[in-house]
């Protein structure tokens, strides 16, 4: 198969996703126009549109210092510009975690710099991405050369700090420094906390985010990047130097910070074995060279524990090269396209399964239930019709025999709606049940009193063991959450079935919440904090700035995780029973409608053949919606995020009534 590059790939893959969101636009007003509608439902159709609209692809590469790993984002993304844009000569590296993305909403390039003085502020990276005024920023003039080169090589800064003000940013621990006999007057450390930059390069603007991590003192000291910023990532690109091996710090990296997190997905982690250029020698044969390549990419596999084939050769340096010079032979030669043609086929195909999650979630059921809800009315209609022309040659005593009959199941079902405003009151009591379990000012007073404790305790062992059991109590209200909700789920289930089962309802599912990927998300967590619990440079930190990245990180991140939950659970419970609401009701209008009919059929014959007619056309109309339908859904699942000149084109269903 020909080498397709990532940015071929990716345009087929926004051009499928630009398909979706055009798909499900139309699917609001299909609801309208055949009286489905509800503000929960259009709010779910653009609660999704959204999360489509704003979806951003992010590739994180982690590496140690010198691996070349900018010098790879270069070669992979920027070689258009004929030039390195992001600094990565010798010598000058990446001090700070760097973001690179394009700023859509206020549509101008800019580099925006954290100050590292703000690490001794008890705010997470989250809430200070929104303080604007703790930034610095610097504008983009992306017409001069000078002026960006200038700009840019603000992320490579380093400033001396004393000893002190190094051991107050929690940036200095002796095991980092194990050759000197004693510590330094004077420490260098990164002059910015975070770098976020803003470029309108035409892969940026389709929403690719490009996360730059320098090294393991960066992932060890911001506990956020290994929190949110790399499980979020789509990809993650482990950078190793083929001159240097598998480091000890490059193996801390893999354990502590990748592995770990990666380990749920079976795909999206990478390893580039970069730099294989050091092993090129002219006076060698090329199959010497090969092996020499070979037996360094299986023995890296083997001591990170994985396949061999999840390894990737490349000079980032040759490739960039190659690319602006258009040099074919040596492109190929630095490896670079394998490592691109894999990242489109890998890297785009979890995006896109993330997307069908996403849209399956929501409107993926909205349709199965629509199709439901419709078939369903489709056969109602069907009987009637048949109902109604095998009335044609009966007697008076039939039709009224068949009034009676209708105005008994009319009064049960009557009564099952009754019963259906109890199972309202009984699941609004296992709401209230569910909210109170997952009380949030409860968590606060949890989280309040073990940072009281922290705080006051004299010992570090005595500060470890408050940080284990305030995540131990956290974790027993999650446990006491999932039972809750389990609990109100099978309730919701029996109230739909009981009407599916005595009144023949189409079978709809409603909207389910899931705790399950809470209680992981958590879990995750909790690892995380038995890592920095028991890290050797937390031991070494001031116990006042270890308590601060404690609640600040690890903490504050529990408490949006029981936020996301509570407000989901929210939603869930108001609009969960809406579905069988809208059926309950349907069904109300065609049985009195049913007996109206049969009323007038008995006081005169002449009003069969028009209704005869009448449910003819309706019948021919609801199978052509059912179409148009099915046509929706079809467009959605179909679609595929190939190179462009090989996407299918969905199946279209023809109107078929019979």
């Amino acid at each position: 198969m020909d080498k397709v590059r990532f940015q071929e790939q990716l345009q087929a893959y926004e051009q499928w996703k630009m398909d979706v969101i055009n798909t499900i636009e139309e699917y609001g007003p299909w609801l309208e126009e055949n009286d489905m509608s509800s503000g929960d439902t259009q709010q779910r159709i653009e609660h999704t549109l959204e999360a489509l609209r704003s979806d951003r692809l992010t590739i994180a590469f982690v590496a140690e210092f010198s691996r070349g790993k900018t010098e790879l984002i270069n070669g992979i993304f920027f070689a258009d510009f004929g030039r390195r844009l992001l600094p990565s000569d010798a010598g000058r590296t990446t001090m700070c975690p760097t973001e690179i993305f394009y700023d859509d909403k206020r549509d101008e390039a800019y580099v925006r710099l954290l100050p590292i003085e703000t690490r001794l502020q008890d705010i997470s990276l989250t809430k200070l991405r929104k303080d604007t005024k703790q930034w610095v920023h610097y504008p983009l003039e992306t017409d001069s050369v000078e002026q960006m080169q200038a700009a840019l090589s603000e992320v490579i800064q380093t400033k001396s700090v004393t000893l002190e003000e190094a051991k107050h940013l929690g940036l200095y621990s002796p095991d980092l420094h194990p050759h000197q006999s004693q510590p330094p007057e004077m420490i260098e450390t990164p002059k910015w906390r975070h770098a976020l930059i803003s470029f309108p390069h035409h892969l940026l603007k389709k929403g690719l985010t490009i996360l730059d991590t320098p090294g393991l003192n960066a992932l060890g000291a911001e506990p956020e990047l290994t929190l949110n910023m790399l499980p979020a990532a789509q990809a993650v690109l482990f950078v190793l130097g083929a001159d240097t091996g598998v480091t000890r710090s490059d193996m801390e990296i893999w354990q502590h910070h990748i592995k770990g997190f990666q380990s749920a997905r079976q795909r999206g982690l990478m390893v580039v074995l970069n730099k294989i250029d050091t092993l090129w020698d002219d006076l060698r044969e090329t199959e010497d060279v090969h092996d020499a390549i070979y037996n360094q990419q299986t023995s890296t596999a083997g001591l990170l524990g994985i396949e061999s084939r999840s390894v990737f050769p490349v000079s980032a340096q040759k490739g960039l090269l190659a690319k602006i010079k258009t040099d074919d032979q040596l492109l190929e030669k630095s490896g670079l396209l394998d490592l691109e043609n894999y990242l489109g086929q890998d890297v785009l195909g979890i995006k896109q399964q993330i997307i069908l999650e996403t849209v399956g979630a929501d409107v993926g059921q909205m349709l199965d239930n629509s199709r439901s809800i419709l078939s369903g009315k489709l056969n109602d209609t069907k009987r009637q019709l048949e109902e109604l022309e095998e009335l044609s040659d009966k007697s008076d005593d039939v039709i009224t025999n068949l009034m009676e009959k209708t105005r008994t199941e009319q009064a049960q079902y009557l009564r099952d709606v009754e019963s259906f405003q109890q199972s309202r009151k009984q699941l609004k009591l296992q709401a209230d049940q569910l909210s109170q379990t997952l009380n949030l000012e409860s968590l606060n007073d949890i989280i309040d009193r073990c940072r009281k404790e922290m705080t006051n305790s004299w010992t570090t062992s005595g500060m470890k063991a408050s940080m284990k059991n305030l995540f131990e109590e956290i974790r027993r209200v999650m446990l006491n959450v999932v039972t809750q909700s389990e609990q109100t789920r099978k309730l919701i289930r029996s109230i739909y079935r009981k009407f599916q089962n005595e009144h023949g309802f189409a079978v709809v599912q409603p909207k389910m919440f899931s705790i399950v990927k809470y209680r992981v998300e958590l879990e995750l967590l909790h690892q995380e904090a038995e890592v920095f619990r028991n890290s050797p440079v937390t031991a070494m930190m001031e116990q006042n700035f270890v308590v601060k990245r404690f609640f600040s990180a690890l903490v504050e991140r529990a408490r949006e995780i029981f936020g996301h939950a509570d407000d989901e659970i929210d939603g869930w419970l108001s609009n969960t029973l809406e579905p069988l609401v809208m059926q309950i009701k349907d069904h109300k209008e065609m049985m009195e409608k049913r007996l109206n009919n049969l009323q007038k059929i008995g006081q005169s014959r002449n009003t069969l053949q028009y209704r005869i007619l009448e449910l003819q056309e309706q019948y021919t109309e609801l199978a052509r919606q059912l179409t148009a339908l099915r046509n929706i859904a079809n467009r959605i699942n179909n679609n595929r995020p190939l190179h462009q000149a090989e996407r299918p084109k969905p199946k279209l269903v023809k109107q078929n009534v019979s």
